[in-house]
């Protein structure tokens, strides 16, 4: 299946999918409610607008699917996990209000299955935000920054929409290693700013399921985006990977066969290819049939904009 043809037949049903995602408001459980949560609050703690608790990991205890938990400006220090089915706002949309703030030993953020964050800024934790096992997760307008590790941490799921981590607007930063990182799963990320990381911006193992648009990768240690293409299906347009340390997009194969295409983006200023091609061993030298790049624009990367099949054992 070409580029073309991929886009053709999927790129609508996959935006239109998503937006009625962003959209259609949370479905309300029975019973469901609204818990409040206030760093100065004081005396008796509930969870109402009067008398809300003081920390979030007080009202996470006691919420349960389909409740909502709202947050007001502060700095929260503590790591947190948000149960099955739980949605987590800050009171404002301004992102840089309410800060939780966690300790490296483990992470800031866990997010279980069906659970959403939005509108806070997440900071330090071994990992920022770490996705569970078989959980599908809305991300939405955060600033992740900090971590020890990975900023956002993706542990394995079924390939398929129910168990999909949904990324929008968010900004990862300043990671010891990779802003992103995701283990086999299906992921998407929008209008995403991924930066100053210190080893990739992006970073998918074998078999991932992604789609990619108007992401920002720049100025990370590693390269902008690394994917190994053995097991994947993975589409992108209109992204960016400038000034990152290595390439601007590094393909991986171990000889499995994969999909990746790579649509009106631009790789620019990078370290090393705009986009590499690196074979792991010997049998994956022919396995790039099917890894497209089509209308992207390239220029200043210190070895060239798209490199042969260079074998990297």
């Amino acid at each position: 299946m070409s580029f073309q043809t991929f886009s053709r037949a999927k790129y609508g049903f996959i935006v239109a999918a998503l937006a009625v995602a962003v959209i259609v408001p949370t479905i309300a459980f029975g019973n469901s409610r609204t818990i409040t949560v206030d760093n100065d609050a004081s005396g008796v703690q509930d969870g109402t607008s009067a008398h809300p608790y003081k920390e979030i990991s007080d009202a996470l205890k006691h919420a349960k699917e389909g409740d909502e938990v709202y947050i007001h400006d502060g700095t929260y220090k503590e790591n947190v996990t948000v149960p099955k089915g739980v949605v987590v706002k800050g009171d404002h949309k301004d992102r840089g209000k309410v800060v939780i703030d966690g300790d490296d030993d483990k992470p800031t953020v866990t997010m279980k299955h069906g659970s959403s964050l939005s509108f806070v800024t997440v900071k330090n934790g071994r990992n920022g935000i770490r996705i569970a096992e078989d959980a599908k997760v809305k991300l939405f307008d955060l600033v992740v920054k900090g971590a020890d590790r990975d900023g956002i941490r993706a542990e394995s799921a079924p390939r398929d929409k129910d168990r999909r981590l949904y990324a929008e607007k968010v900004e990862v930063k300043g990671s010891g290693k990779a802003g992103i990182y995701s283990e086999k799963r299906y992921v998407v990320l929008v209008n995403c700013d991924i930066h100053d990381n210190g080893t990739d911006g992006i970073d998918f193992i074998a078999g991932v399921k992604a789609w990619l648009e108007d992401v920002r990768s720049n100025d990370n240690r590693g390269s902008g985006w690394k994917a190994v293409v053995d097991g994947a299906e993975i589409w992108s347009r209109d992204n960016q990977f400038r000034r990152n340390g290595r390439e601007g997009v590094e393909v991986e194969s171990f000889g499995g066969a994969g999909k990746f295409g790579v649509k009106s983006s631009k790789t620019v200023d990078n370290g090393r290819w705009g986009i590499a091609l690196l074979a792991r061993n010997g049998a994956a030298m022919g396995m790039w049939k099917n890894v497209y790049f089509e209308k992207n624009s390239s220029w200043g990367n210190r070895l060239g904009n798209v490199s042969p099949v260079v074998r990297a054992f």
